[in-house]
């Protein structure tokens, strides 16, 4: 039987073919977008800062909850599963760990709303948001069995809300790190890592993971569960211990729409290190397949800080090799450090040399069109 099957699955296999839709620019989803906060648009893709969501991490806790039910892959997606999870396993270092999913929206406003996050495992992930940038089709057939798409947006054209979403949705959470001699920490990702392959990430940067979540499950919130997941990343990448964290907060929360729309949270870190003391220290060799170089850079003084063009801050000769979290995390800065009321705003003009407050003091406030960050 399970001979008949094996060669039934091949045989099905050399039918069907995965296409990417590498070009899909969503542009088409600007207007709708644009009302959501700014567009990021990287070198390779696209996403959208949650402007009201992330004003609403900063000013106050968002109460979250863990799922017992476990995700499970809906029939439509499972029985696609095995083929694209063989093709694309091959060029990509990865395990089928425990992950954490977003099964509920943030919320926009003041309402008391508890988030839902649901196990899951990371294999579900990659074939559900990552099968998103591609279409399934079938030798021989004029249509697509299935368009990606479909898994992005409902039947009127509108972003699927975490609710209603057939997807895993992994909580993707992040970095920025800061020196204390005003550098920006960043890892180039290795080639074979499914994140950013062979891009400039943040500091630290991953999915939220089961342990991310204190063990006596009481005063849950989103925001300090993300951060514990980001803290974890940056320690992991970067080879840091948690006592040369001096403070960490939540600054941004995103939805990466090239990735099936899945979830982002993004964090500011001040380290007690200097750069030096920082790119001295060896890769980990756990880390190695993932990470292939940790790197520091000078961003762009603050009077050039914009949400709406977040790679104009990098130096020229690394914007185009900037993966997608890492300009979603310099757009929540942009926006933060706008917030006069943001904690860390003093202290990190202080390292980066700002004495007095700039025109970043203008960018909060709706963002009713679109803009990328290709600038």
């Amino acid at each position: 039987m399970s001979l008949l099957e094996i060669r039934a699955n091949r045989r099905r296999a050399r039918l069907v073919r995965f296409q990417s839709r590498d070009g899909d620019n969503y542009r088409d989803l600007s207007s709708q977008l644009g009302t959501l906060g700014p567009v990021i648009e990287s070198a390779h893709d696209v996403g959208v800062v949650m402007t009201k969501e992330c004003a609403r991490l900063r000013s106050q806790p968002v109460r979250a909850e863990l799922e017992s039910s476990p995700y499970r892959l809906p029939r439509e997606l499972k029985i696609w599963s095995f083929d694209f999870l063989a093709r694309r396993a091959r060029v990509a270092a990865m395990y089928n760990g425990d992950i954490l999913g977003l099964a509920s929206d943030l919320p926009s406003g003041d309402e008391d709303v508890v988030v839902k996050l649901r196990p899951g495992r990371y294999f579900d992930f990659f074939c559900s948001n990552l099968l998103a940038p591609f279409d399934v089709w079938e030798t021989g057939r004029k249509l697509p069995l299935l368009r990606g798409r479909e898994l992005v947006l409902d039947r009127r054209g509108q972003l699927m809300t975490f609710r209603r979403s057939r997807l895993a949705n992994t909580v993707g959470v992040s970095s920025l790190a800061f020196t204390t001699d005003g550098q920006l920490i960043l890892v180039a990702q290795a080639k074979d890592n499914v994140g950013s392959p062979g891009l400039i990430a943040p500091s630290g940067s991953g999915a939220l993971e089961p342990r991310d979540v204190p063990q006596d499950g009481t005063g849950l919130t989103i925001g300090d569960i993300a951060l514990r997941g980001a803290e974890r990343e940056l320690r992991e990448e970067c080879h840091i211990s948690s006592d040369e964290v001096e403070i960490s907060m939540i600054v941004g929360h995103g939805r990466w729409i090239s990735r099936g729309a899945m979830p982002e949270f993004c964090a500011v870190t001040l380290l007690q290190l200097t750069s030096d003391q920082v790119l001295d220290r060896a890769i980990r060799l756990v880390e190695r397949p993932y990470v292939s170089e940790v790197m520091a850079v000078d961003l762009a003084p603050m009077t050039r800080w914009n949400p709406r063009k977040p790679l104009t801050m990098l130096p020229e000769e690394i914007r185009r090799s900037a993966s997608w979290p890492l300009a979603f995390g310099l757009a929540c800065l942009a926006q933060s450090i706008g917030d006069q009321s943001w904690p860390l705003r003093q202290e990190l003009m202080k390292r980066l040399g700002q004495e007095t407050p700039s025109a970043a003091g203008d960018i909060e406030g709706p963002y009713p069109e679109a803009a990328t960050a290709s600038a």
